[in-house]
């Protein structure tokens, strides 16, 4: 099932831009969702997601955990992140194979 892209975005015929099941994007949207999301703050799967990098370390091994449970067709192989000097944005690099 292709799924919304986002941020949420329009095609040139106003149909909105899906990613298809199973591609590259498809899958690096599913994980940025996991990182995105805090542990317990989706009632019907507390288990999902990592907690907040911003507060602490995010952790290869719980990220792999979750992304195991809950996308099954990736393994995540390498996680890295970086806090910009000048603006404090958090930017996080993952390398995963399916």
């Amino acid at each position: 099932m292709n799924i919304l892209k986002f941020p949420l975005s329009f095609d040139n015929d106003g149909s909105v831009t899906k990613l298809p099941e199973y591609s590259d994007g498809y899958f690096k949207q599913l994980i940025s969702f996991c990182i995105l999301t805090e542990p317990s703050s989706l009632p019907l799967t507390p288990d999902f997601g990592v907690y907040d990098p911003a507060f602490s370390r995010i952790s290869p091994e719980k990220l792999a955990l979750s992304a195991s449970k809950f996308i099954p067709e990736v393994q995540i192989q390498s996680l890295g992140g970086t806090i910009g000097s000048s603006d404090g944005v958090i930017s996080i690099k993952f390398v995963y194979n399916r």
